[in-house]
């Protein structure tokens, strides 16, 4: 006895269903796995290259001259816009340090306590100065210690490769353009007064 399969397209839509959401199943375990591979080639966040451990010295005695610096444009200035350029340096630097302590804290990354030595130098060069004579070296210097420093954090930006600390070193690097800025106003002020 021959019977008729009447229900023939119904087991057609049936079958197309499964094959479909067998491709949509298959799509998705490709691409879960894609992902996880993705995840493998992301540049290194746990360990520090060489770069990585000099650009924290570097950075790190960096950010205690800023804030050296600033506290003697405290002790030291006479301009009020001398003085506001200090407290947020001071501000802005220590702020900085204390992420890039915690970013290194619990590695084996070192960072500095210390100024290097030409910066030393001009601190006490700055040191002796009073008055007026202090405000323009001041602002004079910092405007070459920043373009300084942004070599520093590009190279980091370029060099770098964990990913945390190239964060901060872009961070750090819009920072200091901000105080890049900020001495100029200062600099063009203190010549409008005639300093």
């Amino acid at each position: 006895m021959k019977t008729s399969n009447v229900n023939h397209p119904k087991a057609d839509i049936f079958g197309k269903n499964a094959r479909i959401a067998g491709a949509v199943l298959l799509s998705s375990f490709l691409l879960v796995g894609m992902t996880s591979c993705e995840d493998d080639d992301d540049p290194i966040l746990t360990t520090y290259s060489q770069q990585d451990r000099n650009f924290a010295i570097a950075s790190s005695e960096n950010l205690n001259a800023q804030i050296n610096f600033g506290q003697l444009a405290l002790d030291k200035g006479e301009d009020d816009s001398v003085i506001e350029y200090g407290t947020m340096l001071v501000s802005e630097s220590v702020e900085s340090k204390t992420e890039l302590e915690g970013i290194v804290n619990g590695t084996d990354v070192e960072i500095s306590e210390e100024v290097s030595d030409a910066m030393q130098a001009k601190y006490d060069e700055l040191a002796a100065l009073t008055g007026e004579d202090f405000d323009m070296a001041f602002i004079d210097f910092q405007l070459e210690a920043l373009d300084n420093s942004m070599s520093v954090y590009e190279n980091q930006n370029d060099n770098g490769e964990n990913n945390t600390l190239k964060a901060f070193s872009d961070k750090t690097l819009g920072k200091v353009k901000d105080h890049k800025e900020d001495a100029l106003l200062v600099k063009a002020e203190l010549e409008l007064e005639g300093i």
